[in-house]
């Protein structure tokens, strides 16, 4: 009995702690906001729905009358808001081996950024890449299918955001 008495006041302090004496909860903080998405200007919209794929002809990488009118139209507004930033894709028909079709992508894609720098467009805003003939729009062994795919397609981009749209599907 001697015993229990002296281990009475030990037991008293192993018991756990009543729910009153856990410390509450630290404070939830509320994370920042989010910065908000600048809204596309017109413009810009309708030169993102209007962007046109830019077409070549067999074996080559000059751009046609076509071509240079509807990069002349974007170029204009692409100056007018600098915050538009292009990748200039290249490609090519399945006509070559791949290295040769890389090649010729790149070759069209670089005439494009060409032309658009040649009207006043930053280097920073524009980069090319060359899929070849990794990408085809129509995959038929036919003439109709490779003027589909001897292209320059765009992908615009709006304020250093993902891609808005463009000329890719």
């Amino acid at each position: 009995m001697l015993r229990l008495l002296f281990a009475l006041p030990l037991l008293l302090t192993a018991c756990p702690k009543k729910v009153d004496d856990v410390p509450p909860p630290p404070p939830v903080v509320d994370a920042p906001p989010k910065e908000q998405k600048k809204e596309v200007p017109p413009p810009v919209a309708q030169m993102v729905e209007n962007f046109s794929k830019v077409f070549f002809g067999y074996d080559a990488a000059d751009l046609s009358s076509e071509g240079k009118a509807a990069l002349d139209a974007n170029a204009a507004i692409m100056s007018e808001y600098p915050d538009i930033r292009l990748e200039i894709q290249g490609h090519a028909d399945e006509r070559g081996t791949t290295e040769y079709n890389l090649a010729l992508g790149q070759k069209r894609a670089d005439a494009v950024v060409r032309y658009l720098l040649g009207r006043g467009i930053a280097t920073s805003r524009v980069k090319s890449v060359s899929y070849g003939e990794e990408r085809p729009v129509d995959g038929r062994s036919v003439e109709t299918a490779y003027e589909q795919n001897r292209r320059a397609e765009f992908v615009v981009s709006w304020s250093g955001d993902a891609p808005v749209r463009g000329t890719v599907n």
